[in-house]
């Protein structure tokens, strides 16, 4: 037997995988063989977005029959740590990151909460035209300016979301900082002493633009989470519009 399942040695014999328990207590050999697979996975000589090996190849590696085979992948399917895509194979699933949604937290607090290294890159940071929904929620008069920023946000160096963000012009003073790697929820509350609490926020389901595509690194009209969340400050006054584009299959939300 290849020496590379010796971790494995409880499930197999010389011929493979144990077939000598015939106790109907026993686990049947499909779940034997899921519980392989799902070890492997753990250990990472699967990784995460890596293509499984065929059914028939898995049939050979593993010494069991075809219908063995079906049975562990549809139960590792079942606990989401595997992917099936017609007509290409079976993957590991991608890891997801929780993205809590309420109460206002940042997204640096949640890449830390979930064990990986958060990220941000400004791409613009600009004074301009209050849009309707701005003077609506932000309470401002016809014709004013808003500060606008937007970032790309990123995980483990990959980007996950574009942040857009829209203050009322008295904020303009997040045009002097650096905004890059920095949580800006933080930066407000610990610099300049104001924190946010989520008064409204709304989901749905959109698809991404060419140019946000090539912010995010994903193919044209790609599903995307959209989050439009109005924030008010620790007195009550509205205070942020944002909108984020989320890479839907990288995350979890959690309410």
């Amino acid at each position: 037997m290849d020496g590379t399942f010796s971790l494995f040695l409880q499930f197999f014999t010389a011929g493979g995988l144990d077939m000598s328990k015939k106790n109907p207590e026993s686990m049947p050999l499909y779940q034997q063989l899921a519980q392989i697979l799902k070890e492997e996975i753990h250990s990472g000589k699967y990784k995460q977005g890596e293509k499984m090996p065929t059914e028939l190849e898995m049939c050979e590696i593993y010494q069991v029959s075809r219908n063995t085979v079906r049975g562990a992948l549809q139960q590792l399917e079942k606990e989401n740590l595997l992917v099936r895509q017609q007509g290409k194979g079976t993957f590991v699933s991608k890891k997801k990151y929780t993205h809590h949604i309420v109460p206002a937290r940042s997204f640096t607090d949640m890449c830390l909460e979930n064990g990986s290294v958060p990220g941000a890159k400004v791409i613009k940071s600009v004074i301009k035209d209050a849009t309707e929904e701005d003077i609506a929620f932000l309470q401002l008069a016809p014709g004013a300016k808003i500060i606008a920023i937007e970032r790309i946000r990123y995980t483990d160096g990959v980007p996950v979301e574009l942040e857009i963000s829209h203050f009322p012009e008295q904020f303009a003073f997040l045009l002097e900082e650096d905004l890059n790697h920095c949580s800006m929820l933080a930066l407000l509350r610990e610099k300049y002493g104001v924190w946010f609490t989520k008064s409204r926020i709304s989901l749905e389901l959109t698809f991404a633009s060419y140019e946000i595509s090539h912010y995010l690194s994903v193919q044209k009209d790609y599903p995307l989470i959209l989050i439009s969340s109005e924030m008010s400050d620790q007195n009550g006054k509205p205070g942020c519009r944002c909108v984020q584009y989320v890479v839907g299959d990288k995350f979890k939300m959690v309410l």
